[in-house]
């Protein structure tokens, strides 16, 4: 099994440009010094997944969660923008050294759903789920901004994290974007990743066209030069039987993250949930969508 901090591993992705500064301190410092943050903390990061699983909020009415991830964030001492395109949250984390501004993307909304919940903390909300993994997007950005805000000083550049509404309409980037998202600044790359049904613990992506267009969706496409880069730095932490390498786009899967592709270079990543030694496919939108919280 590799090993399954992705957090942190997700964290290297986000600092592959900002490395290239050639600070003093060895990036692989950081990254264990990330690793050990991020396992201390795994308790209090199941728990708030926990908590946004049992409140699920759909396409446009995400005022619980954006209140949730807006309040955390300013905990942490970042930059905090609210009610952009909606109820999205935008913040900015300052590092102690020069660099670039990076850009991390989670989805906050969450869809129709009538099925039973697997869950043993199941949704509370009638008619509506998380049945598309958007509670662990959440948890992964709250927590990564949580991680490297412990390391701030030694950090270069800048990273903002946009928590986005109405992924599932296919419009809450277009919306955050019009919305002056980029106004003060433009990141030189965006990463951000969905839940698959790959096992906990492994992550997929490839370079160029990753998931089709379709009637409401730009699909996505990965930019090829970053994407080799943010790989290799994943495989390096978490080992080679960690990534697997994504042959095709996925059929009848599509989202916005093209949006932001659009103006800024970007990878996006497929994230395992599954346990199929425990019955979890973790197949999003599917009835019985459930995750391994490893995974996280």
């Amino acid at each position: 099994m590799p090993k399954t901090w992705n957090l942190a591993a997700v964290t290297l992705g986000v600092l592959t440009l900002a490395a290239q500064t050639r600070a003093p301190q060895a990036p692989s410092d950081i990254h264990r010094r990330l690793a050990a943050f991020v396992t201390a903390r795994e308790a209090d990061f199941i728990a708030v997944r926990r908590d946004l699983h049992r409140h699920p909020e759909l396409s446009g009415r995400e005022q619980r969660t954006a209140g949730i991830v807006a309040a955390r964030l300013k905990a942490l001492g970042l930059d905090v923008r609210t009610g952009v395109g909606g109820y999205g949250v935008v913040a900015t984390l300052t590092g102690g050294r020069p660099g670039p501004l990076v850009a991390y993307r989670a989805v906050m909304d969450a869809v129709p759903s009538t099925a039973p919940d697997p869950a043993p903390f199941p949704s509370e909300v009638p008619g509506v789920g998380h049945i598309c993994g958007h509670d662990v997007h959440v948890t992964i950005g709250v927590g990564l901004a949580t991680a490297l805000a412990q390391v701030r000083s030694d950090l270069p550049g800048r990273v903002m994290f946009i928590f986005q509404p109405a992924e599932e309409r296919a419009t809450g980037a277009r919306a955050m974007l019009d919305d002056g998202l980029f106004a003060t600044g433009l990141p030189v790359a965006i990463f951000g990743l969905h839940a698959s049904p790959l096992e906990a613990g492994r992550i997929t992506s490839k370079a160029g066209l990753m998931m089709h267009s379709n009637a409401i969706a730009p699909g996505v496409t990965n930019d090829a030069a970053l994407y080799a880069s943010a790989r290799q730095d994943l495989v390096r932490a978490m080992g080679d039987a960690a990534f697997v390498e994504l042959d095709a786009p996925p059929a009848g899967f599509s989202e916005d993250f093209g949006d932001y592709q659009a103006r800024v270079p970007g990878v996006f990543f497929f994230l395992g949930l599954g346990n199929s030694a425990r019955g979890i496919r973790a197949m999003p939108h599917s009835a019985d969508f459930n995750v391994d919280e490893a995974g996280i």
